[in-house]
């Protein structure tokens, strides 16, 4: 098989598997708003259950597109460095277990609030601590390990040359930010959802789109770079 049309076809995969991600996680954020933004969030629960139905299927759909990610930029990466190849699929594997298991929390207390009435006893303590489930898992997977993943994966374009380097390097931008955004996040300096949060977290949605549309545009670089020789990114046994 054509090393080319394989390598092609792994980066049009690639950006793909990215846009579905950051459109699913807006959509997701979206439909859970009024809940967990509520004064009452199991009321609100027990309102709009078929809303966090929906955005736990659309975050379901996002664990799937960061597998996705995970294992196309698998071998790309490991060609750059065999050790931090690997560690990008650890981070982003996390990643994706806090999207579950905040989606999870979600769908418990869509459970519980159609269940029990919302005057029983504790069920506000229950409804206000699955939120507060939520908002963690959130912290720790869409900004803290998402910090972490993009930048090993933005590190290592920028070391090979795979994408331009000035995106590379807005993608290191993007996750210094994030990376910034979660620890005071976790210091609890700013909440998940505040307008600085959100200020602080566009870098790396714009560098995720631009990179798809790259990757599905044009691919990964693989001509000659600062007297380096071609990358052969995939090998033509691939599938």
């Amino acid at each position: 098989m054509n090393t080319k049309l394989t390598t092609k076809r792994h980066a049009i995969l690639t950006g793909l598997f990215f846009i579905t991600a950051t459109v699913t996680a807006i959509i997701g954020l979206l439909l859970y708003k009024p809940v967990i933004d509520a004064g009452d969030p199991f009321t609100a629960a027990r309102l709009h259950a078929d809303r966090i139905g929906w955005g736990a299927f659309f975050e379901a759909l996002l664990a799937l597109a960061n597998c996705g990610t995970a294992v196309m930029m698998l071998p790309v990466l490991s060609r750059v460095s065999p050790r931090l190849g690997p560690a990008y699929m650890v981070f982003r594997a996390l990643e994706v277990v806090a999207i579950v298991v905040g989606a999870v929390s979600m769908l418990a207390l869509a459970s519980i609030a159609g269940s029990l009435a919302p005057d029983a006893s504790g069920a506000q303590v229950v409804g206000r601590a699955l939120i507060a489930v939520h908002d963690w898992t959130f912290v720790l997977g869409p900004h803290f390990f998402l910090g972490v993943n993009t930048l090993i994966y933005s590190s290592l374009f920028f070391r090979s040359g795979l994408v331009p380097r000035p995106l590379a390097v807005l993608g290191i931008t993007g996750a210094g930010l994030i990376l910034v955004v979660g620890a005071i996040e976790l210091l609890g300096v700013i909440t998940p959802y505040s307008t600085t949060t959100m200020m602080l977290a566009m870098p790396i949605a714009v560098y995720e789109m631009v990179l798809a549309g790259r990757l599905i545009g044009k691919g990964f670089n693989t001509a000659d770079r600062d007297g380096v020789p071609p990358m052969e990114l995939i090998d033509g046994s691939a599938s």
